[in-house]
């Protein structure tokens, strides 16, 4: 059967992944996950437009990677995947993504592509993902792009891959099972296994120190949507990342924490700042109390609204 004809949609909101610790039963294809910023393309004749998980518009953002979307073979087309940066031997590297997009030297990005949800007036989102895929990259390999990648599926026993990809200091992988269509939602259909803890907090304030910024307060929303206090970040920090955080929250200070049960500190000790920026932090676990143990600091997350930050689970159902 045909996929349904369609007109290009306006938006597609990205299919979620599930965090789960262990490969589950079935058929199932496995990809690096890569450590970098979820992004969606959308190519409407002439016009290419980027956008984030969230669906902010970052094309101004990255004009080479648009511009080089353009050459692609296509009347229409939705493609999704991750925008990384990547270190001499090919491993994606954060830091520098972070930094290229707060000086927008974005020229060295590229697009790993791991789907195609829409094509040439068909929408493609109800077809198996590993159809969806094959067309992704016979599209890719008709026309390659210097600034595209495909992220082909690893044939290997999950657990095998997953050991692998740590010992690379790779952030995990990938599973997409079988015959799955692409559902906008976190269905179970798609999972991730970590190489460590690791996840998005909502900065809630700082401590001060004699360079400005000694340790991060970071929030959690809990399942009321209330935010939690989740614990402290002091490590990880560079002189180029002190700065950004100072002029990311120089304009969110504020009098009051917004924190539901703020932690017990000298005010005079202590910044809180409206809760509109997000990090990436990597911890140890996170104790019965809900606070992060030997946490280090990641990067600062523009692509995230904070308001959406909750502590990722592996208990719902894959």
């Amino acid at each position: 059967m045909q996929p349904p004809k369609a007109p290009n949609p306006a938006w597609i909101a990205p299919h979620l992944v599930t965090l789960t610790t262990r490969p589950p039963e079935g058929e199932w294809r496995y990809e690096i996950k890569y450590d970098g910023y979820r992004l969606l393309a959308r190519i409407d004749g002439n016009q290419v437009q980027l956008f984030t998980k969230n669906g902010y518009d970052w094309t101004d953002r990255m004009p080479l990677l648009a511009k080089d979307l353009r050459r692609l073979a296509v009347h229409s087309a939705w493609l999704d995947g991750e925008v990384v940066i990547q270190e001499d031997d090919g491993r994606p590297a954060f830091q520098a993504l972070q930094s290229a997009f707060a000086t927008r030297a974005t020229d060295d990005l590229v697009y790993v592509a791991f789907d195609l949800l829409y094509l040439n007036g068909a929408d493609l989102r109800g077809e198996a993902v590993e159809l969806r895929r094959q067309v992704l990259e016979a599209l890719l390999e008709h026309c390659p792009l210097q600034r595209v990648r495909f992220s082909a599926a690893l044939d290997a026993d999950p657990l095998q891959l997953l050991a692998n990809a740590c010992r690379m200091n790779l952030e995990g992988i990938v599973g997409k099972r079988d015959g799955s269509s692409y559902s906008s939602t976190r269905d179970g259909a798609w999972v991730k296994l970590k190489c460590g803890s690791r996840q998005e907090f909502v900065i809630a304030g700082y401590t001060r120190a004699a360079g400005g910024i000694g340790s991060l307060l970071l929030g959690l929303h809990d399942d009321d949507g209330q935010l939690v206090y989740a614990g402290k970040v002091r490590s990880g920090f560079s002189g180029r990342t002190l700065e950004a955080l100072r002029v990311a929250l120089a304009p969110l200070v504020q009098d009051r924490p917004s924190l539901a049960d703020p932690p017990r500190m000298k005010s005079a000790g202590v910044v809180w700042v409206a809760p509109h920026q997000v990090c990436e932090v990597k911890f140890a676990e996170i104790t019965p109390a809900g606070k992060v143990r030997h946490a280090v600091f990641v990067g600062l997350r523009d692509d995230k609204p904070a308001d959406a930050i909750s502590l990722e689970s592996d208990s719902e159902p894959v």
